[in-house]
This record gives C-alpha cells, structure tokens and sequence, in this order.
C-alpha cells in the first residue's frame, strides 16, 4: 500500500498474507468481530471492522455494507470473521457476500484463533511474525493484543491534590473569555512550541500548565477551529500525539475537547481504532451527554470516510474561516508545511473524493 504521505505499499500474493496485516489495519488483533477490507481497483482502499454481536441482528450487516458500498461502488471486498463460533462466522460471511453488488469479487476467510478457513475447505496457520507483519511492523504499522489495550492510552490522571492545584495556577494565566484575539493567538503558540517534531511523533515533555491551558482553550469555538485546521495528515501523527498528551495531563473534567482534537487526529491518520475509542471517551468525561463538536467525529465513523478526505475539507475550512484563524494556522504550520490557502467561498458542503489513495483505514 502506499500513497504520498508515506504508507507503505505491500504487495499480497497468497491467503496467508491478508491474515498476517489486518491485525496491522486495524491497530489490533480482531476477537469476535467482522472485518471488511475494501479493494478499489486492486488497492485498499479502507478497512473496517465490527464486533459480530453488533451486525446479528437482520438489517445490521447489510447497513454497513450499503454505508460503504455508496462511497466505492465499484470495489470489490475481502471480508473475514474473527470467531471461534465457526457456524455463525460463516452465517455472517455468507450474508454479506450475498448483499453485496454481484459486480464485486469477494473473498471470505474465517479466523478462529490461530487458524485461517475458506469456504471450499482449505486451511492455514494466522503467522503473526510472517513476511508481511514483520514488514508492516517495520513500516510503522502496529499491532495491539486486543482492542481494549488502546483505552488507557486515551485516560486522564486520578483528581489529585497537587493536580487540582497546578490546574488552578494554569487557568489563572489563560487570556479573558472574550478576548478571541488573545485566545487564537495563544492557541497557535502553544501548538507552535509543543507538537512533536520527530517523525514517530514522540512527544516532548508537556508541563501540567500547558496541558491545561490546550485543554481548556480547545473549548473555545475559535481556539479549537485553530486546533483543527491546523492537522495535516502528513502531521497527524504528531497532532494525536499532543493531544493524548494533553488529555493524560489534565482531570477528567477538562478531557472533553483534547480527545475529541486526538480523535480526528487519529482518524487523519489512519488509525481507525483510536478515533472509535475517543469517540466512546468523550461519553463519559466532562459535561453529561454526547460532546456536541464529536457530532463531525461520529459522522467520519460512521460514514466510513477515508482520511485523505481531509485534505479538500481543510482546505475549504481554511478558504472560509476567520482571517485570525487562518493566520494562526500558517503560524503553527510554518516552517514544518508551507502551502497556500485557495481564497474562494463555497457554496456547498464540500464532498470527499470518490476514490481514496490506499491508508491504514478506519476500524469501526
């Protein structure tokens, strides 16, 4: 796989192999789950997975499946079952390829712990140290045990005296609320000196202080419009590096908006599985009920949108959003990007490309 941000292309030749990089796909090893991994003229074009439970009821399959097939109507589809419930894994398998458009190639494999199984009876050994795992892993690809493994990468720290008490400095040293010019050019600034600079998007050290001043910034409107414009997929990584960060830096009360900054970072990324779990986070930090900016996080899931559409909706946000935030924006992305912003109104909602460049893919 490959395209011009760098994901590397993988040539798969033998069953085996599509066993050996979905765990890569979809950030970890799949347990009782349906995984769909779309091929639009002969590249992946996105992967995405659902627990079995969810797609048992009549109807749930066949949703997703019009869901994805309405953004690449000519693809066609390699759909495993991860289950040791072989009957059922099948049953799913069957469905799926029956609704889908008879124009499509597919190709179905149950997985049952270690063991791969196709319909007309052959069987294989899951290597997870074979040629291309190794090469996915070499490539940057990772691979978690299970998905659960991912949750407390995304948590805040217990409420703590000391905690509570640093939060309290840091805020008193925030610009007033209705100070937007302030409040834009702090954001910026802080964005400025603390993303990652190396290419693994290892963080440097963040200071409780400036946690807590991103987090409570980011939900400003404007400050958090700075936040978004500013990701780049070919920075993505970095950005959802920050973010975490930030959101293991600062109480739970504050978490709202830095995950769901990390979410939408995760998702220009290419890592799927991240975003979803964000998404599930910002449920149950902060204020009650969903968190109102996650609506765009949820509908990038849950319309299973490739990443490289960033690219047109950044450039349209950036083309009609406030003259201040866009001057940020140039700020933090200067010197690491320079580009050009088109200066033109839109007069309509913007719509991702039909064909998306092959990438990780979105777990669902």
């Amino acid at each position: 796989m490959n395209d011009n941000l760098g994901v590397p292309r993988l040539r798969l030749t033998r069953q085996e192999d599509i066993t050996q990089l979905i765990p890569y796909l979809v950030g970890f090893t799949p347990e009782e789950s349906l995984v769909i991994a779309v091929m639009d003229h002969g590249r992946l074009a996105v992967t995405a997975r659902v627990d079995l439970a969810e797609v048992q009821l009549p109807g749930q399959a066949e949703h997703l499946l019009d869901r994805i097939w309405m953004r690449f109507p000519g693809a066609d589809a390699h759909l495993l079952a991860y289950t040791a419930n072989q009957p059922a894994g099948w049953a799913i398998l069957d469905r799926c390829a029956a609704h889908l458009p008879v124009s499509a190639a597919v190709q179905r494999t149950l997985v049952d712990g270690d063991t791969w199984h196709l319909p007309n009876g052959s069987t294989g050994t899951v290597d997870g140290y074979g040629p291309i795992a190794t090469e996915a892993s070499f490539r940057g690809l990772r691979r978690l045990a299970s998905r659960s493994e991912l949750i407390p990468a995304f948590a805040s720290p217990p409420d703590t005296d000391e905690l509570i008490r640093e939060a309290e400095a840091a805020l008193g040293d925030l610009p007033q609320r209705g100070d937007t010019d302030a409040i834009i050019t702090r954001m910026g600034d802080l964005l400025r000196r603390h993303l990652p600079t190396n290419p693994d998007g290892s963080p440097d050290r963040l200071d409780v202080k400036d946690a807590v001043q991103l987090a409570v910034l980011a939900q400003h409107l404007k400050a958090r419009e700075v936040a978004e414009l500013a990701l780049t997929r070919q920075e993505a990584t970095q950005h959802l590096s920050l973010w975490r960060s930030v959101v293991n830096n600062v109480p739970e009360s504050v978490a709202e908006a830095p995950l769901y900054l990390a979410g939408m970072a995760a998702w220009a990324a290419g890592e799927g599985a991240s975003a979803s779990i964000v998404l599930e986070q910002t449920q149950h930090v902060g204020e009650p009920g969903p968190y109102p900016p996650a609506v765009l996080l949820d509908e990038l899931i849950d319309q299973v949108i490739p990443p490289s559409a960033w690219d047109t909706f950044r450039a349209d946000g950036l083309a009609q959003t406030d003259p201040r935030i866009r001057e940020a924006v140039l700020g933090v992305n200067t010197p690491r990007a320079w580009e050009s912003f088109p200066q033109h109104t839109l007069k309509h909602r913007p719509q991702p490309p039909d064909l998306a460049p092959p990438a990780p893919g979105i777990a669902i």
